[in-house]
């Protein structure tokens, strides 16, 4: 029988939080992978974000091949500003062949579940979903909702700290008493009601849906039912808090057409009086066409039950609902993910399955930098919070690869890798204020008559660690003569390579012209006419003209180098490989032999299928995870030599005798 793998991508998986809490006892199937199979760090490519390391990964090229140097692209003959970001996952995009394309060359199916690549490209592939952006979906009907009459304590501290990520989640409810209401369930007190509804995300017709609150004890509210009618004959669900309803169906209106979308309700919270009242709604998913081919949607409905994605974990980070709702919801996902995943295996007799699974990466960027000594907090109970949390986000993903190393056996593999990690912040630098100084961006009055970037009208547009020179003869509408392009690029790198703050620390770390940027994995037409990378602690400052640094608290990982670490977390990504003929135990001695690369994935899956890696691959086969191959230093006997006396001494190459 063919060999098959698995690869289980977990964006941002740090590896040091890993060894950290394998080594403490609570990720026993993480635990299970680095005693029987191999282990090692992986460096990304630059910078260290999503769609750049995904397509990575996929194709086994570097950026400055597959042509996603950011999130999303610039073209010539088109405005500097334009960047596709809409279509960084992509197939629209990328320049180079993915590793299931390869594959179908070969005559070898694919499964690619949330995924980059797509549209699809070959009829050998299967897709479940598409990896559009981080907390938004691209096939998702209703955006999850919180429906709430009283605000929680973190939910106003979230607000007090200035994020927007309550937008949408939210919705505020208000009851009265009810009226006009037929075949009423017994209520020791007045049944109070109040309406909800299901907004679609694209323009659409929204569905309303009646809210009963009962007392049937006569100890107060302790029931709510939901209904699309005032009829409590004809109720959707009745549900006491911590109770889940069974899914149904609703049909949507969206732009025209009618789809078929899933719904299910979880009381989360009921008072006695009646005054605090949550109850959270699942994001609502079509049951046909979120698949290729389209009618398979309804094959993995009928058999799994609905599909939902990973939405709920922001609910949960900013307090609209309780830990044993994001926990639950979660373990729903991962039986789904993982059910499906071997049945199309099986079905279709595929030999790679290749996911993205986000969590990790969203629970980073809330926690991290609680959970982190380098991150500024200075309360202990917010510290331990924050490693609380952050432990249970990888006890979430240990239950994950705990369901696919059930698949491992003598002809399957199973690959675990993350695209980087994450690091804490610590300073924001507005390199904007450099450049300006310099007269390389266009500075305006705003409406509000705060300073602000056209970035159309200057002659560079910086993008993440991509600086673009706005040349007349590249973009449309630019304002650079070529005769200033050198120029304008040596202000760019002295302007980048100057940035000190207050407390003397270097905000870039480095600074490289394009035809330097080989050197980091970028070159083409793709890359920024300058690319730089932050120092570690340092992040994105494109905006805003305040001197010096300003501290920050928060965590990231495009902005800083790959190579950034913390006594606790790393942004290295991390690369486990488990299955028949695979060392095990084995953890690569990285100060003999480096850290993996992310472009090694793909060719040394195809190398442990037996078929050829994609065509524009530039990784290694990592021959080091296999059986048999000793990786240990040469040790030779040193040998005396006698040298004649040197004419003149060595300086600088062994040509340079001047």
């Amino acid at each position: 029988m063919s060999k098959r793998v698995f690869i289980l991508g977990l964006d941002a998986m740090s590896p040091k939080i890993v060894e950290r809490f394998v080594k403490e006892g609570s990720l026993p199937n993480f635990k299970k992978l680095m005693e029987n199979g191999a282990f090692s760090k992986a460096l990304p490519a630059i910078p260290a974000q999503t769609p750049e390391n995904w397509t990575t990964i996929a194709t086994g090229t570097w950026p400055g091949t597959h042509g996603i140097t950011m999130w999303g692209r610039h073209d010539y003959g088109e405005p500097v500003t334009e960047r596709k970001a809409d279509e960084a996952m992509s197939s629209n995009l990328c320049r180079a062949e993915y590793l299931w394309e390869a594959a179908g060359r070969q005559g070898l199916r694919s499964v690619v579940f949330y995924f980059v690549g797509y549209p699809p490209t070959t009829d050998k592939a299967v897709h479940v979903d598409w990896f559009w952006r981080p907390g938004d979906y691209y096939f998702e009907i209703c955006r999850a909702a919180c429906y709430l009459n009283y605000i929680p304590e973190r939910v106003k501290a979230v607000i007090k700290r200035g994020r927007r990520t309550l937008r949408g989640m939210a919705s505020l409810v208000e009851f009265k008493r009810a009226e006009g209401w037929i075949n009423l369930p017994e209520s020791k007190s007045p049944p109070l009601e109040a309406e909800i509804s299901i907004e679609p995300k694209f323009e659409g017709k929204a569905i309303t849906y009646y809210v009963l609150l009962l007392d049937t004890q006569g100890k107060g509210y302790d029931t709510c039912l939901i209904a699309k009618e005032k009829d409590g004959k004809k109720a959707l669900c009745t549900l006491r808090p911590g109770e889940w309803s069974n899914w149904f169906e609703e049909e949507f209106e969206i732009e025209g057409t009618k789809k078929i979308g899933t719904v299910r309700f979880k009381l989360i919270e009921l008072s006695e009086d009646g005054t605090r009242f949550r109850l959270y709604r699942s994001q609502v998913y079509p049951v046909y066409g979120f698949t290729h081919p389209p009618e398979l949607s309804k094959e993995l409905v009928d058999k799994f039950g609905p599909y939902v994605n990973e939405a709920i974990t922001k609910f949960f980070l900013v307090g609209l609902v309780d830990e044993k709702t994001w926990v639950e919801e979660m373990e729903y996902q991962i039986t789904w993910i993982s059910r499906a995943a071997k049945y199309l295996m099986d079905k279709y007799d595929a030999s790679i399955f290749i996911m993205h699974w986000h969590l990790l990466d969203t629970l980073q960027h809330f926690v991290l930098a609680l959970a982190d000594p380098e991150g500024g907090i200075e309360d202990e109970a917010m510290r331990k919070e924050g490693m609380r949390l952050l432990r249970l986000g990888y006890q979430i993903a240990d239950k994950l690869v705990g369901e696919f190393l059930k698949f491992v056996d003598d002809r399957t593999y199973l690959v675990v890798v993350s695209d980087h990690g994450n690091v804490p912040d610590r300073k924001r630098y507005s390199i904007v204020k450099a450049l300006a100084e310099k007269g390389l961006v266009c500075v305006e009055k705003g409406p509000d008559g705060r300073e602000v970037v056209n970035w159309a009208k200057s002659k560079v547009f910086v993008d993440l660690t991509n600086v673009y020179v706005n040349l007349k003869s590249r973009y449309a509408n630019g304002v650079v003569d070529d005769s200033e392009y050198e120029e304008v690029r040596r202000q760019v790198i002295d302007a980048l390579r100057s940035c000190k703050d207050q407390d003397g620390e270097y905000a870039v770390l480095f600074a490289l012209k394009r035809e330097d940027a080989p050197l980091v994995g970028l070159w083409g037409p793709h890359a920024g006419d300058v690319v730089f990378v932050y120092s570690q602690g340092f992040t994105w400052g494109t905006e805003g003209f305040e001197p010096g640094s300003v501290k920050v608290v928060g965590a990231h990982h495009g902005p800083q180098p790959p190579t950034a670490e913390t006594e606790l977390a790393s942004n290295y990504a991390g690369l486990f490989i488990i299955g028949p003929g695979i060392k095990k135990g084995y953890v690569r001695p990285l100060e003999f032999m480096g850290p993996t690369q992310l472009v090694d994935v793909a060719p040394t899956v195809s190398y442990l299928l037996g078929i050829k890696p994609p065509k524009h691959s530039q990784g290694r086969i990592l021959y080091d995870f296999l059986e048999g191959w000793d990786v240990s230093e040469m040790k030779r006997e040193r040998k005396p030599l006698k040298f004649p006396k040197a004419l003149t001494p060595i300086k600088g190459d062994v040509t340079d005798l001047v």
